[in-house]
């Protein structure tokens, strides 16, 4: 498709040619060359055991494997952890707010990737949320290991994926530390978000993409020719921040921003409600 030609050549021309056994950090699953939807989990499940929406399946199996202080780790509210590590076993509702000036970019995101790849596919129509999401946690095991774990979250009212996220973790060096790492496969490549943590002094989370160079947190676009040739574009200009907090009812929220630069252009806001046993 001419919208995949483009970005590629875009990343290929403006990023950098990169040798991935010096980056390991950036490498993640690639998605098939046409639509996303869950084909490229029926790929990935030719070659491992698959286990779909387990009770007690979590985004992170042991939530210290990521390197919080141990202050942070002490003081971080333990719902919070208990959604991390038993993700599927809580419902969500979820609202949308598209700032005025920018929603000709969720139109233009649409064109590029989303309704065509079901993928990053978030609704300019806020109405499409009023019935939640469903929630599904893939993971893909080898010998009773997980390798990887797969977010799969579509809306009930259209039907339409808004997420297939691969959620792991990785050791970023100009950091020095394990920080949270997001795979969203492409065609050819894979869109790939990596977020510094930080355990605020109430207990809550704020994961942040906010990174101004090449090596940094931030979103990343990769793209390779399948002959051993990769290309990494960073990019700059797009920010991304999560603050997971449990309010004063007891609940518990996450408000998800994207940024251009520092200006906000969308705003996500999830409640997150563990089901009753």
């Amino acid at each position: 498709m001419l919208q995949d030609r483009v970005t590629q050549l875009w990343v290929k021309l403006f990023g950098k040619r990169i040798d991935i056994t010096q980056t390991p950090w950036i490498e993640g699953v690639i998605g098939d060359r046409k639509i996303i939807d869950k084909s490229y989990i029926d790929r990935l499940a030719g070659q491992y055991d698959v286990i779909i929406n387990q009770a007690g399946s979590g985004l992170i199996e042991d939530i210290n494997r990521l390197d919080f202080t141990a202050s942070e780790r002490g003081r971080l509210h333990p719902q919070i952890i208990d959604f991390y590590t038993y993700t599927s076993d809580y419902d969500f509702e979820v609202w949308c707010e598209w700032k005025g000036v920018f929603k000709p970019f969720g139109t233009l995101l649409g064109w590029l990737f989303s309704k065509r790849l079901q993928q990053l596919n978030i609704p300019t129509n806020t109405i499409s949320f009023s019935k939640g999401l469903e929630s599904e946690i893939i993971k893909l095991q080898k010998e009773e290991q997980t390798v990887w774990t797969i977010w799969y979250r579509k809306v009930k009212e259209t039907g339409q994926t808004l997420f297939s996220g691969i959620y792991t973790h990785a050791y970023l060096p100009s950091k020095d530390k394990e920080l949270f790492k997001v795979v969203f496969p492409l065609p050819n490549g894979n869109a790939t978000v990596l977020l510094n943590q930080e355990v605020k002094e109430d207990g809550s989370l704020l994961l942040q993409s906010n990174g101004k160079q090449f090596g940094d947190v931030g979103f990343y676009f990769y793209v390779t020719n399948h002959k051993g040739k990769h290309w990494v574009k960073f990019v700059r200009a797009l920010h991304e921040s999560l603050h997971m907090y449990v309010d004063a009812d007891g609940k518990l929220q996450t408000d998800h921003y994207f940024s251009f630069y520092t200006i906000p252009f969308l705003k996500l806001h999830y409640k997150m409600q563990r089901r009753e046993k």
